[in-house]
């Protein structure tokens, strides 16, 4: 379709004034680049389509910033060129030359160079005029055609990711009814293409009932600004377990009740987790018996030196001093072990 406007362009382009080489260039986010060129012989028009990079010596670099940042329409020939934008028109083997925007919406489509053998009385305002309804036609018709390939390629992209079935995928109707899924979406929670489309499957049923307050509560947030970030939720399969999911919504512009859900199955990551948590309580519980029976045997050994000090206290009162410092040292070594134990739960 882009290649049918492009060619029709520049042919009317070159009927319409008589010009006999012509040039369309294309702008996209910022990047500039040559679309199609044509020539005219004997009353006809060869149209080549291209898609190469823009030169010095098919357009030069001022005439191009300037209509850049004018978005005017400009006729020069050698009377203005070399003065206003130092190259002389002669040097083209061309006597005038017109350069167009073409603009949609203000925004800069596109470059129309069309270049003549005759240095007046081609690019006349009648024709520019003319020229410039062209332009504004072709102008929106190939930013509408430009959105269509960029709608169709996001589409096809999309439709990668739901055939790929890496993740699961489905449209639902945001009151209930599932209307379309990938089939990894289906076998995540257990069930088949037919129960599908008997339209018995509602997520509204699928969803636990402790997670239904903060599902409604996602709805109005849906239906308010159009999407939600990743959020953690569980369903239910078919044979009543519980399946982790890992969920993102958008709902569609259009078809302001349905939205496009992504789900992606947690099952693995929850059993690892859980693993986890499980090897930390079992390493835990080891440690706290550990210290249990450290601390135990150090008081134990703290009391007998105590009820030692307590018996050489009347008769050796320098050796039961030496005790009790003894049994003191014990008492702070078994204070520090424990902060260690402590910090290692932790």
């Amino acid at each position: 379709m882009q290649d049918t406007l492009i060619s029709t362009l520049l042919r009317a382009a070159l009927e319409e004034t008589g010009a006999k080489r012509g040039s369309l260039i294309l702008s996209h986010r910022g990047e500039h680049q040559v679309a199609a060129e044509a020539t005219c012989h004997n009353k006809s028009v060869d149209v080549n389509l291209r898609d190469s990079n823009v030169v010095q010596s098919l357009l030069p670099q001022s005439v191009l910033d300037y209509v850049l940042r004018t978005r005017e329409t400009i006729v020069i020939n050698d009377e203005s060129s070399e003065v206003t934008f130092g190259f002389r028109v002669a040097a083209r083997q061309a006597a005038s030359i017109l350069c167009m925007p073409l603009l949609y919406q203000a925004e800069l489509i596109g470059v129309l160079l069309l270049e003549s053998d005759t240095a007046s009385g081609v690019f006349t305002p009648t024709r520019i005029r003319i020229m410039k309804l062209i332009a504004s036609l072709t102008a929106s018709a190939l930013e509408n055609s430009r959105l269509y390939n960029d709608l169709r390629e996001r589409e096809a992209n999309l439709r990668r990711l739901v055939d790929a079935n890496v993740i699961g995928i489905c449209i639902v109707d945001i009151r209930g009814p599932i209307l379309e899924s990938n089939d990894a979406y289906l076998r995540m929670l257990g069930y088949k293409r037919e129960d599908l489309v008997s339209s018995r499957l509602r997520w509204t049923d699928l969803t636990p009932p402790e997670w239904r307050d903060a599902d409604r509560q996602r709805v109005e947030r849906v239906k308010r600004i159009g999407r939600l970030q990743p959020f953690d939720k569980e369903f239910f399969r078919k044979d009543g377990t519980r399946v982790p999911v890992l969920m993102g919504v958008a709902r569609f512009t259009q078809r302001r009740t349905q939205a496009v859900v992504f789900a992606l199955d947690m099952s693995r990551q929850k059993r690892a987790e859980a693993v986890t948590q499980e090897s930390r309580k079992i390493a835990c519980m080891r440690i706290s018996r550990r210290t249990h029976d450290a601390l135990l045997q150090n008081f134990q050994a703290m009391i007998f030196r105590f009820q030692a000090v307590r018996n050489l206290m009347t008769r050796h009162p320098e050796e039961a001093l030496g005790s009790l410092n003894d049994a003191i040292h014990d008492g702070v070594t078994a204070l520090d072990e424990s902060r260690d134990v402590i910090q290692d739960l932790g």
